[in-house]
């Protein structure tokens, strides 16, 4: 991965568009999308970046580039469709320590712009690294017809609950509770089109705590082949996704762990495949917090060791 894709605060920031034509319009309607103030520079400009001028949503600086303007801006984006001043901007941003990005030049790129499906606050960001963005363009019209129009709703109906559900809701139940928000009953209620009625029993469970029983910890086993990790069947897949502990064997496993979250637990242990009982007690304590556990070997285990390892709860 040679570039890190990152979401960057874009309110009170500046960006710095150079450029008045169909390009420089094109990354206009991006960043209107966000609170970011746009700044446009450029001898003439277009009839459409002439109208958002005019609604004072965007500002025309007709003066010369500098590093010193470069240098207020979080992120600048050359589009004046001429490869010459493309490259004098990006030296120019080097010298400014800012990120550019050279239109329809991703070799004079500090940072690419991704194909994006946008579900606000729900925002997800396709990248090719500027190989294949007709790809990334597909990409992203399979991802938009897989999410309704109106999600960010109930996402950010979610975000503003959080503090609620911190309050009324047991720390070691909140992703038990999301869960049921996003795959069970509320989220089926959402796409039925009983936004109200979605919105209202989520309340309800939060002030009257419904997500009481004990959380159910599961404990799944893995066989993966460090050497071929793309071969994960979607079973194991789905359990690495869902693990908070996570027990491996392999010192090379690694590209297999790169499936399952960034903050799972994660301990290297070496199974004997005989009759290795060394983790039951830690396994059983998680599955009985409610946490879901994974031991992955390189091998199947034998019958005793499972059966050692999973006692029952």
């Amino acid at each position: 991965m040679k570039n890190f894709p990152m979401f960057l605060k874009m309110t009170d920031r500046r960006v710095l568009i150079i450029g008045g034509g169909e390009q420089a319009a094109q990354k206009i309607r991006l960043m209107l999308k966000t609170d970011a103030e746009i700044c446009v520079i450029a001898d003439e400009v277009c009839s459409e970046i002439q109208t958002l001028v005019q609604q004072e949503r965007v500002k025309h600086w007709n003066e010369p580039v500098s590093v010193a303007l470069m240098q207020s801006a979080i992120l600048v984006f050359s589009a004046t469709g001429c490869p010459s001043l493309g490259a004098q901007h990006a030296q120019m941003a080097k010298r400014a320590n800012t990120i550019i990005n050279v239109v329809d030049m991703p070799d004079l790129c500090e940072a690419m712009t991704p194909s994006i499906v946008d579900r606000s606050p729900l925002v997800i960001a396709i990248g090719t690294e500027g190989c294949a963005p007709i790809l990334g363009r597909q990409i992203k019209s399979k991802i938009e017809i897989m999410l309704e129009p109106t999600l960010g709703r109930l996402v950010e109906f979610a975000g503003r609950m959080r503090p609620d559900v911190a309050k009324r809701i047991p720390m070691n139940r909140h992703r038990q509770f999301w869960d049921w928000v996003f795959n069970a009953a509320p989220r089926q209620m959402f796409d039925a089109g009983n936004e109200r009625q979605s919105f209202s029993m989520i309340k309800s469970a939060i002030n009257e705590q419904a997500v009481t029983q004990p959380p159910q910890g599961s404990l799944n086993f893995i066989v993966a082949d460090p050497k071929e990790p793309d071969l994960i069947s979607l079973r194991d897949l789905r359990a690495l996704q869902s693990a908070d502990l996570i027990f491996y064997e392999a010192t090379d496993h690694h590209a297999v762990l790169e499936y399952a979250r960034r903050d799972a637990i994660r301990e290297r242990q070496k199974f004997k495949h005989s009759n290795d009982a060394t983790n039951a007690p830690q396994i059983l304590n998680a599955r009985r917090d409610g946490q879901n556990v994974v031991v992955m070997t390189t091998t199947k285990l034998s019958n005793v060791s499972l059966q050692l390892l999973s006692p029952a709860i």
